[in-house]
C-alpha cells in the first residue's frame, strides 16, 4: 500500500512538472532584451542591472584586499564574462548574426535534446540591408540572406516552431541605415530541463567512476 502511495505521489509530481513552463520573451533591436517567466515570477536576464557606484567601489576594495601578487602589491581580480554577457555585449546586425550562429552551434551539441522540446510560439525577424553603394548592398544582402535563413531554418526545424516570419530586405537609398528587429516568445517545460540535467549528471558520474 505504501508503494502505491509513493507511485501516486511520483505520478502527480511528474504531471505537475510537465504542466509548468519556463517561458522566455526575447526582443532584439540593436541590443538584446531577454526575460524569463515561471508561473507568476518574472526575471530580466538581459540587460544586466547596473550596480551603483558605491557598491561597485566596495566590491573592488574587497577584491583588492583578497588578491595580492608575489611582491605584495594589490591586484584586481578579473572575471571572465558569462555566456549571456558576451552575447549581449555585441550590438546591431553583427550581434544578431553572432547570436543565431551560437544557437546553431549549441543545437549541434549534446543540448540538441533540449532544443527539440522547446516550443517557439512566435518568432519575427526583420533586417534591412544597406551598403556603401548598390553593388555593396547587393553583396551584403546575399551574404546575410545565406546566414540568416540557414540559421533560422536549423532552429525552427529542430524546435517546435508554431509561427515564424523572416524578412531580409535590401535598401538602395543613399541615406538609409542598417536596421534590425527580432521578437521571439518560446518556452520549455520544467520536466524536460530536469530530465536532461539529470542525464548529464549521470553521464558525468559514469565518466568519473570509470576513472
Amino acid at each position: 500500500m505504501i508503494a502505491l502511495y509513493i507511485l501516486l505521489v511520483l505520478a502527480l509530481l511528474i504531471t505537475f512538472l510537465c504542466l509548468i513552463k519556463i517561458q522566455f520573451t526575447a526582443v532584439y533591436e540593436n541590443e538584446l532584451t531577454l526575460k524569463l517567466r515561471v508561473l507568476f515570477f518574472e526575471y530580466t536576464l538581459v540587460p544586466f542591472e547596473k550596480k551603483s557606484k558605491k557598491r561597485k567601489k566596495k566590491r573592488e576594495k574587497k577584491i583588492l584586499k583578497k588578491k595580492k601578487d608575489e611582491d605584495g602589491t594589490k591586484e584586481k581580480k578579473t572575471k571572465k564574462p558569462s555566456y549571456l554577457k558576451q552575447l549581449s555585449d555585441k550590438k546591431g546586425v553583427e550581434g544578431l548574426i553572432s547570436m543565431l550562429t551560437e544557437i546553431v552551434k549549441l543545437i549541434g551539441t549534446t543540448l540538441k535534446g533540449i532544443f527539440t522540446n522547446i516550443v517557439i510560439k512566435h518568432f519575427d525577424l526583420k533586417l534591412t540591408v544597406v551598403g556603401d553603394d548598390a553593388a555593396d548592398t547587393a553583396l551584403k544582402y546575399g551574404k546575410l540572406c545565406g546566414v540568416v535563413y540557414s540559421a533560422v531554418s536549423v532552429i525552427c526545424s529542430t524546435a517546435k516552431c508554431e509561427d515564424y516570419n523572416v524578412n531580409v530586405i535590401p535598401d538602395f537609398d543613399d541615406e538609409a541605415k542598417m536596421k534590425v528587429f527580432a521578437d521571439a516568445k518560446f518556452y520549455i517545460r520544467v520536466f524536460y530541463v530536469l530530465k536532461y540535467a539529470l542525464k548529464a549528471l549521470f553521464k558525468l558520474f559514469v565518466i568519473r567512476y570509470k576513472r
